[in-house]
């Protein structure tokens, strides 16, 4: 969420135009979800193997806690998983959940879907040209 409002915020500070900063935040954005969606693979690994690891460790170390596997936040991306699909994951990707978070949600899932990456881009650009339009507009009044 943060990163798409300051992007948007910076370029209206900076004096681009609503055209020009919405390009670059749309552009950047979609750039965002193929580089994470095409390395989710490795990162999850990564991130599994980690989580191995730890917990390994603190088995090994006879420590009583070990991290759990069904977290909130797990239960909560499973429940948008099942009730409304790639479609969900794509509305809340840029400005909820974060590009890269989304990016790597919406390639474990629906890497089989063909339509997961064009909902993807599709929800970027749309929340890009309102982040910017909302943010063009009320830097305009402090710089007009």
């Amino acid at each position: 969420m943060l990163k798409m409002l300051v992007a948007a915020g910076l370029g209206a500070g900076l004096g681009f135009g609503f055209l020009q900063n919405f390009i670059c935040t749309a552009v950047g954005g979609c750039l965002g979800v193929l580089v994470f969606y095409g390395l989710s693979e490795r990162l999850t690994e990564r991130a599994r193997l980690r989580w191995l690891r730890k917990r390994n460790l603190a088995i090994a170390k006879g420590e009583g806690k070990v991290a759990p596997i069904f977290t909130k936040l797990n239960r909560r991306i499973i429940r948008i998983k099942r009730t409304s699909g790639y479609w969900g994951i794509a509305a809340l990707t840029p400005l909820v959940l974060t590009i890269p978070l989304g990016g790597i949600l919406a390639a474990r899932f629906f890497h089989h879907e063909r339509r997961a990456i064009p909902a993807l881009l599709l929800s970027v650009v749309v929340q890009a040209l309102g982040v910017t339009a909302v943010l063009t507009g009320f830097m305009g009044q402090f710089t007009g």
